[in-house]
């Protein structure tokens, strides 16, 4: 997935609702999902608990949103841009954020669209490829979040900053 951006001085508010919005849509993806195995847990003479099924609507729902989140961050990627980053990176960290922002937003499509087939299509074929997505999120998301307060303790640059608060960049 090649992301191809034009370059802006800074996010734009709308850009940075939906980062924070995908953050806190999968954190709310976990305690959800252990809803979803409590009712798989559940035996045939056994109903799962309203609220697990509940919960389980919740991650759902929840996943849909990331995925249209993600969709319209993508838009916003091409049609507003994203600012670069600082002049002195070195290859590597461009490379690097490269990578890791096409791989968050393949997981942030995939992991719904492997949700979506696990729930309504074939749970054994796909819950597997899920959980592993899932996984694969979790440590990517991490190096992300590490990579920002690199950004923001060690290279004390606008980076971090400019996701949270709208700082602009000089052009």
């Amino acid at each position: 997935m090649v992301l191809i951006a034009r370059s802006a001085p800074g996010y734009s508010l709308a850009q940075r609702l939906l980062h924070w919005g995908v953050v806190l849509l999968c954190l709310t993806q976990i305690p959800t999902s252990w809803a979803i195995a409590r009712t798989h847990m559940t035996h045939a003479f056994m109903q799962p608990a309203p609220f697990d099924l509940f919960l389980h609507r919740v991650h759902a729902w929840g996943g849909w949103l990331v995925l249209a989140f993600a969709v319209v961050r993508i838009g916003l990627r091409y049609f507003h841009g994203v600012p670069p980053l600082p002049a002195a990176s070195s290859q590597i960290t461009r490379w690097g954020s490269a990578v890791s922002h096409a791989l968050l937003y393949g997981l942030l499509f995939a992991l719904p669209i492997t949700g979506t087939g696990a729930m309504y299509v074939n749970s054994a074929a796909f819950a597997p490829i899920h959980r592993l997505l899932t996984w694969s999120l979790l440590a990517v998301a991490v190096i992300h979040a590490g990579g920002a307060l690199w950004h923001h303790l060690v290279r004390r640059d606008e980076v971090l900053r400019r996701m949270i608060v709208g700082i602009r960049t000089a052009k």
